[in-house]
């Protein structure tokens, strides 16, 4: 193997360390692979060959990687073959790799304390012990990083006893050996550091990790224990602000952890009250915002008044609860604690109540919960002007919709319930007609834009009206082929040409059949008349009214098709089946003439819903009989949905079913 001549200078290696004269840096000579097979198997025999003549040169040989005959040995646990390497050649003590490993980092990652104790005794023995355990790799990690992160507890023990200072050290991440070792769940390594007897001497930055967090701050996600260390020892930890102004009880609330929660708030309850930067959320809003019900009923048992607290947009929790949603944590907490009830008229900085909220995230359920407390004040106006009940009109669509999608849900709601319209609104509505507030302040700012903005809504108006009109022409389209098909292959089949009357229906003369006929023959002409209405409706150049109107009716016939098809289909069974099925074919009957209603079951459970509510505040006679203002009625038109339409509804199902068995008697 060829071999670069010895320098006689002294040679500065990347760990800062001399190597004493005579001696060659290991990254250039390539290593003997017979060495270097010797130091992976731990068999010392090919060493004491090469080094019988007492020329150590062969030491220097390194790998690709850089890495040395003692990185070698040393990140496989061979303790006699690297001991014998540092007594021929100290100098390969702090020799770094090409990722700036020396053998201290190789031995204390690969967790084999025998060999760090063995390499911090030379070094301390050539007087080069601070170097040696100060030595940093790539990732500017001493090798308390390198155990801490791979979990090894003797490696950490014995490095914390040689030098106290390696904790207070951070890597090129910030993070100090502690941090590292908690938030990569090393809790074996981090519990040792903390019961340490050398961690009473420690300096502040022992505990510090990115973004000016705390080992604190990473450990309330993860172990309640490590928890209740770090606060025994550095009790201010709890105090500590990290990344956004943010202390270790907000991650402990928005995670969801009661244990550590309660430990911190024991420890210091101050901390209930600090909020972070961003938002300016305290605790309490975060837990309730995450749905953590526990975590905010331990808030308040400790700190009573935190429902007072709001974050900068005036918010309390409940109400920032409902700004995301959480009906399910205010409902928990309203059940638990009926005095923060007073909680729900309160206004933010806008203005704006809880029902202001849900109205404007179209949050139905949430809606309905508060309408349903007649505590709760429907009417308050916030500082733009605005009840609840003029949010839900600007917000509502005023084209073809689901009927009872959220926002026609809320609107009606609302306006069944005798909530009202804010000043502002009833304006403009007496001297419009028509112009809701946002389009009035537009034609007041220039008729101009006023009519490019209706152009834009028109558009996407007519876009979604033709959209609606292909998918339900989907529907109307298969039914009239099934019916169709139906119609030539009835139930029962044909008498054979062989016999009397060949060609007709064997069953022809049975009334079951008849009823079969005549819902097919209905189903099949309403799908028909259904899908050209629709291909009316699916023109973009029909004008607005035409279009609805086609709209409208050809949904009537398409559900007069699919009731057709439905008691085609049950007849088509019955008829069938022998007098020994009859229970079964009862059954089946019952399940495929009950088909339309299920489809409709949607409409018809928020529909229940919201006279449930309507109920609940004003009366159920208000369901049947509702009295809504005159603005009200002009405004919701086709869309007031109320007892009346939910009876005419169930009459319209049920009564098509008799005039297709009526109609066969003829």
């Amino acid at each position: 193997m060829a071999e670069e001549s010895i320098t006689s200078q002294t040679i500065q290696t990347d760990s800062n360390f001399e190597v004493p004269p005579g001696k060659v840096q290991p990254s250039r000579i390539p290593m003997n692979l017979k060495l270097l097979e010797s130091a992976r198997s731990g068999d010392r025999r090919i060493l004491d060959e090469l080094l019988r003549t007492g020329d150590t040169r062969c030491l220097f040989g390194v790998t690709l990687e850089g890495n040395t005959t003692l990185h070698i040995v040393a990140s496989r646990g061979h303790l006699e073959f690297a001991k014998e390497i540092c007594r021929r050649e100290i100098s390969l003590l702090a020799a770094p790799n090409t990722r700036l490993d020396t053998p201290l980092h190789c031995a204390a990652r690969a967790g084999y304390d025998e060999i760090v104790t063995s390499i911090i005794k030379f070094a301390r023995h050539k007087g080069i012990k601070e170097r040696v355990l100060r030595a940093r790799n790539r990732d500017e990690a001493n090798a308390l990083h390198e155990a801490a992160k791979y979990n090894h507890v003797g490696v950490a023990n014995v490095l914390m006893n040689e030098d106290v200072g390696l904790a207070s050290l951070l890597n090129d991440a910030g993070m100090s050996p502690l941090y590292l070792a908690i938030v990569t769940g090393s809790l074996d390594v981090a519990r040792a550091l903390l019961r340490s007897t050398s961690w009473k001497k420690v300096s502040s930055e022992s505990y510090t990790g990115p973004n000016k967090n705390t080992a604190l701050h990473a450990a309330v996600l993860l172990s309640p224990e490590i928890t209740q260390d770090l606060l025994d020892r550095e009790p201010e930890l709890a105090k500590g602000v990290g990344f956004l102004e943010k202390i270790p009880l907000y991650y402990a609330a928005s995670d969801g952890h009661h244990d550590t929660v309660k430990l911190l708030l024991e420890r210091d309850p101050s901390t209930a009250y600090l909020s972070e930067a961003n938002y300016g959320l305290f605790p309490i809003h975060i837990a309730a915002m995450m749905g953590n019900v526990s975590i905010v009923d331990e808030i308040l048992k400790q700190c009573p008044d935190t429902d007072e607290l709001l974050d900068k947009e005036g918010n309390n929790f409940l109400h920032a609860a409902f700004k995301r949603r959480r009906l399910d944590v205010v409902k928990k907490i309203i059940s638990k604690r009926p005095d923060l009830r007073k909680l729900l008229n309160d206004q933010d900085n806008k203005g704006n109540t809880p029902l202001h909220t849900a109205v404007k995230n179209s949050d139905k359920a949430s809606v309905y919960f508060l309408l349903r407390d007649k505590t709760i004040c429907v009417n308050v106006i916030n500082h733009d002007g605005f009840t609840p009940l003029d949010l839900a009109y600007q917000l509502s669509d005023r084209g073809l919709q689901f009927r009872m999608n959220a926002k026609v849900c809320i609107t009606n709601c609302l306006a069944l319930t005798n909530a009202l319209s804010g000043p502002r609104e009833i304006f403009h509505d007496i001297e419009s007609g028509k112009l809701s507030s946002g389009e009035t302040k537009e034609k007041l700012s220039g008729d101009d834009k006023f009519k490019k903005e209706s152009s834009n809504v028109e558009d996407k108006e007519i876009t979604k009206q033709v959209d609606l009109a292909k998918n339900y022409g989907i529907a109307t389209v298969l039914i009239a082929t099934v019916t169709f098909a139906a119609g030539f292959t009835v139930p029962g089949g044909y008498i054979a040409d062989d016999h009397p009357g060949r060609g007709r229906a064997v069953l022809a003369k049975e009334y079951a059949f008849k009823v079969f006929l005549v819902s097919d023959a209905s189903a099949l002409v309403c799908s028909i008349v259904a899908t050209f209405w629709l291909m009316r409706a699916g023109t973009s150049t029909v004008d607005r009214p035409t279009r609805i109107r086609a709209f409208k009716w050809a949904l009537k016939f398409l559900q007069v098709a699919f009731q057709g098809m439905s008691t085609a289909f049950a007849m088509g069974i019955y008829v069938v089946l022998p007098p020994s099925s009859k229970h079964i074919s009862i059954l089946l009957c019952i399940i495929a003439l009950g088909a339309p209603l299920l489809a409709d079951m949607l409409s018809i459970y928020k529909l229940c819903v919201l006279l449930i509510t309507v109920g609940i505040r004003k009366g159920y006679r208000q369901c049947i009989c509702p009295t809504i203002h005159l603005l009200d009625k002009k405004r919701l038109g086709d869309f007031l949905l109320h007892g009346r339409r939910l009876i005419i509804l169930l009459l319209l199902t049920l009564g098509l079913y008799p005039f297709f068995f009526l109609s066969a008697m003829l």
